[in-house]
């Protein structure tokens, strides 16, 4: 498809699912440039999501945060950020990543509003700054978000089981990074009720796909590439659970019907690496309702 915002590997899966057309139209949000009321929704958000790639071309989910003017839009077409007003965990491997692959995908997403925002691009350093250089920018549907009320705080909870198990069971959200064939990053949004990320073998997650906006940008990736990454957040205290590995999608599977919602769709998360951390500081997310798309 000439001058296509998508590449080979999405034009793969919209057309093996017969939602090019939807994919199309839709295609038309996304953009090179970031402005009006997005700016805003970016710079006013309390955490956001992050995708790199390490040098063994794993790539890495991350939740960032940081004190207010952490992230700037300088213009148009750049991001800033500033790591002197970090509040995340400065050990997270992404801050190590940036310095040997440039590639990065963001997620900024208020649970509260059930609003999201992604921005893809290619990210160097200015002094003590990180300039970010937009090349895609474009927002994505309310669905299958749980709405919840996020607060930095002084009270800080128990940390979190390392049980592997007990993450998986209890988590309705998670947050996956992967890459095209041509190493650009992205990171998105998965939702459901607790119990919808299962174990389907040893050290395999089980992930549907829901009816989305038929661009299958995630899909479309592991088409090309299949290492991923996997993060849950206990919204509880901030704790995180990372995981790279490498994904399989299955994009016709009659018998996974009520379990995809219907869709057939499903991708499998080969674990190969697990690492816990204290991502967020003085953090807590109060649950508010379940998405009502949620099957």
């Amino acid at each position: 498809m000439a001058n296509s915002v998508f590449h080979s590997g999405e034009l793969y899966v919209q057309q093996s699912t017969g939602e090019e057309y939807f994919a199309m139209q839709n295609g038309s949000i996304i953009k090179d440039v970031i402005g009006g009321g997005a700016v805003n929704f970016v710079q006013s958000q309390k955490f956001f999501l992050a995708a790199s790639q390490d040098r063994e071309g794993n790539i890495w989910p991350s939740v960032l945060s940081g004190d207010p003017g952490f992230v700037v839009v300088t213009d148009a077409h750049h991001i800033l950020l500033n790591p002197d007003l970090l509040r995340s965990d400065s050990g997270d491997i992404f801050w190590e990543n940036i310095h040997q692959n440039s590639s990065v995908g963001l997620l900024f997403i208020d649970l509260l509003s059930r609003r999201r925002f992604r921005i893809n691009g290619q990210i160097i350093q200015r002094e003590k700054f990180w300039e970010i250089e937009i090349e895609q920018a474009f927002p994505n549907c309310p669905k299958y978000i749980q709405r919840r009320e996020v607060e930095f705080s002084g009270h800080e909870a128990n940390l979190a089981s390392h049980d592997l198990t007990k993450w998986i069971d209890q988590a309705d959200t998670i947050f996956v990074a992967s890459s095209d064939g041509g190493g650009n990053l992205d990171v998105s949004h998965r939702g459901g009720n607790p119990g919808f990320v299962t174990l389907a073998g040893e050290s395999i997650l089980r992930i549907p796909d829901y009816q989305g906006n038929s661009m299958f940008n995630t899909l479309g990736n592991f088409h090309e590439n299949p290492h991923a990454g996997l993060l849950f957040i206990d919204f509880s205290n901030g704790e995180t659970m990372q995981l790279i590995g490498k994904a399989d999608i299955h994009l016709h599977d009659e018998s996974a019907s009520t379990f995809t919602g219907g869709t057939n769709r499903f991708w499998d998360f080969q674990i190969e690496k697990v690492v816990f951390l204290k991502s967020l500081e003085n953090f807590s997310a109060h649950l508010i309702d379940y998405s009502h798309y949620n099957p």
